[in-house]
């Protein structure tokens, strides 16, 4: 595997497989250019978890730099209709933290839809909270708003 562009999945080499300049059928990435960053920040405000939301057009891919948390622990990162983090929670992708209390977390959705409250989506709010899609505890750090 090598290690190129924002999630890459593989890269295929075919020789020959060029004709001309090889610039036929190329066109801009449009919407799978666009991103959008969010921040998240632990009970003392402090950010700490970095999250970018790449647009493939109706979805989104998310990736969570997460850090500041005790190593070791399962938590999960969720949906919350509450700015602070309390109310109903929804599970969007389980994680347990590494040694250093890091982790990356992906998960594809209409997230950026979801989080801006587009249409008639009401606005929703990420959060990182303590345990597993199954069984969510407390939140631990919230979306900071811009």
């Amino acid at each position: 595997m090598i290690s190129l562009g924002q999630a890459p999945q593989g890269v295929a080499y075919v020789p020959n497989a060029v004709q001309g300049d090889g610039m036929q059928n190329l066109q801009p990435l449009g919407a799978a250019a666009k991103s959008v960053q969010l921040t998240l920040a632990g009970q003392d405000a402090k950010p700490v978890t970095q999250v970018t939301l790449f647009d493939q057009g109706i979805v989104q891919i998310l990736q969570a730099a997460v850090t500041g948390l005790p190593p070791k622990q399962p938590y999960v990162l969720a949906l919350s209709d509450d700015p602070k983090g309390t109310g109903h929670l929804e599970a969007l992708a389980g994680f347990m933290s590494n040694p250093a209390g890091a982790a990356i977390v992906n998960t594809v959705g209409p997230i950026r839809q979801i989080t801006q409250g587009d249409g008639t989506t009401p606005k929703r709010y990420l959060v990182i909270a303590r345990g597993t899609p199954a069984q969510i505890g407390e939140p631990v750090q919230m979306q900071v708003q811009p």
